[in-house]
Formats: C-alpha cells, sequence, structure tokens
C-alpha cells in the first residue's frame, strides 16, 4: 500500500508553489506580448504570401528564440528541478536525465533551423518539430517521474480527477482528433498565418502527446484491466493512425496545403513532396515510437506471463497473482515466497 502523505503535506506544498504560480502567470503574459509585438510588426516569415518576408535557405539566419515556447519550456524544467530538490518525491539522478532531456528536445525543435523552416512553411519540417513536441519529448518527461509517486504525493480525489481524464479511450480519442483537426488545410493555413494560433498549437501538441502517452505510463495508474496486453494495443491503435495520415500523404495525388508552396519550392521541392516527405516523417516517428512501445510491451507480457505462472504453480491464489502482476509487485511477492522470480520469456 502507498504511503500517505503526512497531514498538512498538501498545504505546504502549496505554499511552496505559490511564487513559482506567480513567476509562470508573469512570465507567461510577457511572452504573449512579446509574441504579438512579434506578430504585429511582420516579424514571421512564413510561407503564406499574404505575410512579409520572403523564405530563406540560410540556416543562420533561421535560428529563434520563440517567447512563449521557450518561456514555457524553460519554467517547466525549473519547476521541475525545483520539485525534485523535495526527498519524498523519489526522484533519482537517472530520472533527472529523462525530463531534462524531454526539455531540450522542445527547446531544440523551437529554437533551432527546424523551427524557423516550420515557421516558413516547410511541412515536412513541421512534421518533425509536431512529432518532437507531441510524441518523443512528453514519453521523456513522464519517465523523469518516478513511479508511486502520485500515491506519495496526491490527494485521492486528485488521483481520481486524473484517471478520468487519462482514461485509455478518453486520451486515445483526444489525441486522434486534435492530429487530425490539426491536419485540416483550412486550419493548417491558419495556424501558418496566426503567430497566436501557432503557440496553441505548440502547447496543444505537448500537452495531448503527454495525455497519450499517460495510461501507458502510468505514473498515475490507468484502470485495472488495462493491462500489459492492451497496452500493445492502444500503440497499435497509435501506429495505425499514423499511417493512415501517411499514406494519405503518399498517395492522394493532391498538395493540400497550398500555403506551403513557397517555402517548398524555395528549399528545392514541390508542395506535392514536401507533402510526401511530411508523410515519411509521420511514418518514421510512429514507428519508432509505437513499434518501440509495442515490442518493449510484448517482451513484458511474456514474462510476466512465465512469472505467472510459476506463482500459480507455487500455490498462490490466482487472483492474487493477477493482481500483483498488474500493479507489478509480482517480483517482490515471489520473493517474498521463495520463488524465483527469474525468467527467460520465449525461452522455458
Amino acid at each position: 500500500m502507498p504511503d500517505r502523505p503526512r497531514p498538512g503535506y498538501h498545504h505546504r506544498m502549496a505554499r511552496r508553489f505559490l511564487p513559482l504560480i506567480f513567476a509562470v502567470g508573469a512570465a507567461m503574459a510577457l511572452a504573449l506580448a512579446l509574441t504579438a509585438l512579434a506578430g504585429i510588426g511582420g516579424l514571421f516569415a512564413t510561407g503564406h504570401s499574404g505575410w512579409a518576408g520572403a523564405p530563406t535557405t540560410d540556416l543562420s539566419q533561421l535560428w529563434s528564440v520563440p517567447p512563449v515556447e521557450v518561456a514555457v519550456f524553460v519554467i517547466l524544467g525549473l519547476a521541475y528541478l525545483a520539485w525534485a530538490r523535495n526527498p519524498e518525491t523519489g526522484v533519482t539522478a537517472r530520472h533527472r536525465a529523462f525530463f531534462l532531456s524531454g526539455i531540450a528536445l522542445l527547446l531544440l525543435a523551437v529554437v533551432t533551423p527546424i523551427g524557423g523552416m516550420s515557421q516558413q512553411g516547410v511541412l515536412a519540417a513541421h512534421m518533425i518539430q509536431h512529432t518532437v513536441i507531441g510524441g518523443f519529448a512528453p514519453l521523456l518527461l513522464l519517465l523523469g517521474i518516478p513511479p508511486g509517486t502520485a500515491g506519495r504525493m496526491l490527494s485521492p480525489a486528485t488521483i481520481h480527477r486524473i484517471q478520468r481524464v487519462q482514461h485509455p479511450a478518453v486520451a486515445f480519442s483526444v489525441w486522434t482528433l486534435s492530429t487530425l483537426i490539426w491536419l485540416i488545410p483550412e486550419v493548417h493555413h491558419q495556424v501558418l498565418a496566426t503567430p497566436s494560433l501557432w503557440v496553441v498549437q505548440q502547447i496543444s501538441f505537448l500537452v495531448i502527446g503527454t495525455l497519450m502517452w499517460m495510461p501507458v505510463v502510468e505514473r498515475v495508474p490507468a484502470p485495472d484491466w488495462f493491462g500489459t496486453g492492451w497496452k500493445g494495443t492502444y500503440m497499435t491503435g497509435v501506429w495505425t493512425v499514423g499511417l493512415v495520415i501517411a499514406n494519405i500523404y503518399w498517395f492522394s495525388g493532391t498538395a493540400f496545403y497550398g500555403s506551403h508552396a513557397a517555402a517548398a519550392e524555395a528549399w528545392g521541392f514541390s508542395a506535392l513532396e514536401d507533402q510526401a516527405n511530411a508523410g515519411t516523417v509521420m511514418m518514421l516517428s510512429h514507428c519508432l515510437l509505437a513499434f518501440g512501445a509495442i515490442t518493449l510491451l510484448f517482451f513484458r507480457q511474456a514474462q510476466e506471463g512465465e512469472l505467472r505462472q510459476k506463482l500459480v504453480e507455487a500455490g498462490l491464489d490466482r487472483d492474487r497473482v493477477n493482481e500483483a502482476i498488474r500493479h507489478g509487485t509480482a517480483r517482490s511477492l515471489a520473493t517474498a515466497h521463495g520463488i524465483s522470480a527469474k525468467t527467460r520469456a520465449g525461452i522455458d
């Protein structure tokens, strides 16, 4: 049973983070103001003909510091480091490495020329940015949070609310719908032409990408039925969404995003070629993420099956064994009963 917080713990944590919350609000207000000024001044060079600034292929000119995104990512990193100083979090050097790697990926996605090419309207570059912010980085951020932290540091009511939001059906539906909406040509055109909407899209990628991973990583427990096998099915669904989008981009024969044509042509591609490249980026990233997760889950399920068999054959109650397998305590249960927890999935 997870340890419960000491009396008054939540109030102390709230007081500790109040100054940080005010700092975040002030930083966000400043960042929004800077973004508005940048938009008014025409500093965003995009592929849309109605905007000032022709696309450039000079990489040295494509480095930038978009104020809102950088502010959000840096504040997120600082907030994590402040939170991780509390010994009760259980954060180790490994967890910090995961989380800060995620922050580094987020910053690289918006500051490097990938971000500049995306704002110009290179669709393939925008897709790289999309998958980094919405796929790779959220996974690393979640891995930076130690398992069991929610049970130690959150109230049951808060955990229940998070569980409702991260329910696999909800998370997958919201992620799929969000992905499709942002890729609608008319919406994509407005994103490219409107700095504030661009910022909303970037933050949306991060938030909803995190939601997509939450039932799989389970820093807050998922439903009891959502075991390893169901997680593999879930990630197969994620891969399928990417496959469908990639095939539409590859084989449609139609360039959907006219606003991006000028930037693509500046880099020596037709709009249709740029769209096909974006499909390739989508497919490769989904293969790395989804197939990587599916492979790990497959071997985990095989190991769980072998360990379940050992425990049941040793005379332990099957329901108790299944519960231990689901909640990751089967190895401790085996050790407590003098049963070897070592498994060689697919061999024994």
